[in-house]
């Protein structure tokens, strides 16, 4: 059946000093709307700059099926790819409601349980060692078993070796009293946000042996050239029982390519904003199944990214650590019309209130906040 995208729309929500969510909206000719996320940190301009040429190559354009506009669709770089993704976010979620169907059926279903991750640390305000400590309390009580926290805010990416390595020893002590507060049951993943070279990263690994982590992110960046240091920090991590996780801003399965095919690392994350949306995200998992290597979607930010990225998990091919940001802002329940499903223990169901992605947004709460 042929249709047509005759309205597109984009909200830029204040949440706090740190996080701005973007959200889009397309409506057909039956006035279908489907929602997408283009969340990307300190970008949003550029996106504001370059939505308008990207919205034309879609608007009034006859298809039959959401790969049809995708063919049409610039992923050259990662801001033209925040909205690309986004596109193709509303375009599966209208799929959806056409069909009557969720997105996780429209794919084939494979689960109805997701397993999440706790991150806190952007919900984490106070960095003192006392504020890491009451924030790791009041994650333990909700019992996730696996939680993630960046604690190396001193470290920076134009330093040399040693002082990375003077540096990371505040992140080493937020560490230690996060280990202290969980029991050993509960796995512990670092976030590293691409701040450490090569060296600084093999003497961070020694320090962590102590704190049994389950992996370390992005500790170095993620350059081709980079590859073989990556896949070295791999091996390094591997002899300590840490695994090594990453590529969570790379665009399309060709993207991945020379780092799956390297096997770079244990875990990989996509991230349906970036990556080309729910059905590239699928395509990506199964090229990693290939390389046993595991799908864990990155996934931070608001709450139509995260409907999404359940209904993905719920089509994976393999069961899937989902990414969740923890408790950040009261806005990502209130923005929604419906509720999401609530995470119990460290697992969730699939939001299914209507078709399609299962959640829309409130238009007049998008409003408040939107500039």
């Amino acid at each position: 059946m042929k249709n047509r995208i005759i309205h597109a729309e984009i909200f830029k929500a204040i949440i706090s000093e740190k996080t701005t969510w973007v959200f889009i909206s397309l409506k057909d000719t039956n006035n279908i709307e489907g929602w997408g996320e283009a969340t990307l940190s300190g970008r949003e301009n550029e996106i504001y700059n370059i939505k308008n040429d990207i919205f034309n190559i879609i608007l009034n354009q006859n298809y039959q099926s959401p790969y049809d506009l995708k063919t049409k669709l610039p992923f050259e770089n990662i801001v033209q790819a925040s909205i690309s993704s986004a596109i193709m976010q509303c375009l599966w979620d209208i799929e959806g409601q056409i069909n009557k169907k969720i997105i996780c059926n429209v794919f084939k279903k494979n689960r109805d349980t997701i397993d999440i991750y706790a991150n806190f640390n952007r919900a984490t305000k106070d960095r003192t060692l006392d504020g890491i400590k009451k924030k790791s309390i009041e994650v333990k009580k909700e019992g996730f078993n696996f939680i993630k926290f960046a604690p190396f805010d001193e470290v920076t990416t134009n330093m040399n070796t040693n002082e990375m390595i003077k540096s990371m020893k505040s992140g080493l002590d937020r560490l230690n009293v996060i280990r202290d507060v969980f029991d050993t049951k509960t796995k512990i993943m670092i976030d590293c946000h691409w701040r450490f070279n090569y060296n600084a990263t093999i003497q961070l690994l020694k320090e962590c042996k102590n704190f049994d982590l389950y992996w370390l992110e992005c500790p170095i960046a993620e350059t081709i050239n980079n590859i073989p240091l990556i896949k070295k920090l791999r091996k390094k991590a591997n002899s300590l029982g840490i695994k090594l996780a990453g590529l969570e801003t790379k665009i399309l399965k060709a993207g991945f390519h020379n780092f799956i095919k390297a096997e770079t690392y244990d875990v990989i994350m996509p991230d349906v904003k970036y990556a080309g949306g729910p059905d590239e995200m699928l395509e990506i998992e199964k090229s990693l199944i290939k390389h046993d290597i595991e799908f864990s979607p990155h996934n931070p930010s608001g709450p139509i990214s995260y409907a999404h990225t359940l209904q993905i998990c719920s089509s994976a091919k393999k069961n899937s650590l989902m990414e969740h940001q923890f408790k950040e802002s009261p806005y990502f329940h209130i923005l929604l019309k419906d509720p999401m499903p609530k995470i119990k223990l460290g697992k969730s169901s699939i939001p299914n209130n209507t078709y399609g992605l299962g959640v829309s947004l409130d238009r007049m709460e998008l409003q408040k906040i939107s500039h």
